[in-house]
């Protein structure tokens, strides 16, 4: 895909191009680890990276289930590290350096 899809699309790509959806909490985490990580299950996404603020650790979810829809959807593996601490993603991908995310 080249500059000029995503200005034709307004940045939307399909969803077999994703390979893997990163996201850190806002202050509203029961949205960011609830309906956003079932909606990402449901859509297939291999990987799930959750950088959980409140918690102080970093997830990793893959092997999506999507269910019957996306009340339903999960991942059915689940990696959970404290922040600080490198995060093992599934391959092809190397290990995520949540160091860099501790308050100073």
């Amino acid at each position: 895909m080249d500059e000029a899809y995503r200005r034709a699309h307004k940045g939307w790509y399909p969803i077999e191009l994703l390979a893997l959806a990163g996201e850190v909490t806002s202050s509203n985490h029961e949205t960011d680890s609830g309906p956003k990580y079932r909606g990402y299950a449901a859509a297939g996404i291999p990987v799930h990276v959750l950088i959980h603020r409140q918690d102080g650790k970093a997830y990793a979810f893959s092997d999506p289930v999507p269910g019957d829809g996306p009340a339903t959807a999960h991942y059915a593996t689940k990696v959970e590290v404290e922040l600080g601490r490198p995060l093992p993603l599934p391959a092809p991908y190397p290990l995520l350096d949540t160091s860099v995310l501790l308050a100073d």
